[in-house]
């Protein structure tokens, strides 16, 4: 296990944020999750909540300026690092991020789509924390987001050597215990202009 008391200050989290969003049409981590908060605030916040491991974002070079230049908060309470060739994937900037971690601790994996991850449902997430194992949110009989992955599940990516690699389908390979949920969230991920206006309005989410 992470830790014997899982103790979450022990587990970090890796905030996927590099893409283009070329589907969305404008950076996925600032789009308004309200009035005063950015999609990538609103994350921070909730790791933050539960006391976690390290923050680290990775981003590309042009998300790294727009936060020191609009949210330059952020780095108060997490790591920045740039993925120099986000066009390489989501593996090649999980691998950054979890090489940025002393040793091989268990991780939860965060998709910057998002952005209804909240601390009640990290919290119980935590306990099932096992090194071969991971722990994913599960609505309906679907799963959703964040995934916690294991110790042995970190080492497992750190030592692929390729890029290409599908994340889902190297879980496969591990234990999957789930955490039941009614927060039908997990499964949303906000992907284009359509998923924006679905969820969300001018002023609040529509929940």
């Amino acid at each position: 296990m992470a830790t014997d008391n899982h103790d979450s200050q022990q587990i970090p989290v890796i905030i996927l944020a590099a893409g283009n969003s070329e589907r969305m049409g404008q950076p996925k981590p600032f789009m308004k999750w309200d009035e005063h908060t950015t999609f990538l605030e609103k994350i921070v916040s909730e790791y933050t909540a539960i006391g976690a491991g390290r923050i680290i974002i990775v981003m590309n070079k042009a998300g790294y300026v727009r936060v020191n230049a609009e949210v330059p908060q952020i780095t108060e309470s997490a790591n920045i690092i740039v993925n120099e060739h986000p066009e390489k994937g989501r593996m090649s900037s999980l691998k950054l991020g979890l090489q940025s971690i002393p040793g091989n601790t268990s991780s939860f994996i965060q998709n910057i789509d998002n952005p209804f991850v909240n601390a009640a449902l990290l919290r119980l997430m935590i306990p099932l924390d096992e090194p071969d194992a991971y722990v994913v949110p599960v609505c309906n009989g679907k799963g959703g987001h964040p995934v916690l992955t294991g110790s042995k599940i970190v080492e497992h990516i750190l030592a692929d050597e390729s890029d290409d690699s599908d994340f889902r389908l190297m879980l496969k390979n591990f234990r999957r215990k789930e955490v039941e949920t009614d927060d039908k969230f997990i499964l949303v991920n906000i992907n284009t202009p359509e998923d924006y206006q679905l969820y969300f309005n001018r002023n609040k989410m529509k929940v």
